[in-house]
């Protein structure tokens, strides 16, 4: 049986295309603390689940204590948005996710590398996204893997 598989690039309004925002990436940089997500793109809507982020059933989570294990992940994400040409595929089926908490607010970033889309909410409410590249992928993975962090199924 042969299968064949389409990607769809979209451009999407709801997103950046000029790079991370700037509040985003100062909350990034200056959070007093920093989750990391691993999350199962296959199970969705787990609104009325307190465990759940943003919907999405959680595999395990990493909080990043050391300043050089900050400093790679945002990097690699900083990175990956500016590698973004502002094309974005149609699905949205994310596998990390970050928590930060700067200047009295939560900000949660819900990252899918397979269709280049980030969301991002400030105390839960959601805000403008941000188009990204997979680049990122390796680094948030080693960081999952590193702390024994269960990693959900590739996308591929």
């Amino acid at each position: 049986m042969r299968i064949s598989f389409a990607l769809i690039i979209i451009i999407l309004s709801g997103c950046s295309t000029s790079g991370l925002p700037t509040d985003a990436s100062t909350a990034l940089r200056y959070a007093t603390t920093l989750e990391l997500f691993s999350l199962d793109p296959e199970i969705r809507d787990k609104t009325d689940d307190p465990t759940a982020f943003h919907g999405w059933v959680v595999l395990g989570s990493t909080k990043l204590q050391d300043g050089n294990l900050r400093d790679s992940l945002i990097d690699a994400l900083e990175k990956g948005v500016a590698e973004n040409d502002g094309a974005a595929a149609g699905c949205y089926d994310p596998r990390h996710g970050i928590r930060v908490i700067y200047d009295g607010k939560q900000h949660d970033f819900v990252i899918c590398f397979q269709c280049f889309q980030a969301r991002w909410y400030i105390d839960d409410v959601e805000n403008q996204g941000f188009l990204l590249s997979q680049s990122p992928q390796p680094t948030f993975d080693k960081l999952l893997r590193d702390a024994s962090v269960t990693l959900p199924a590739p996308a591929y």
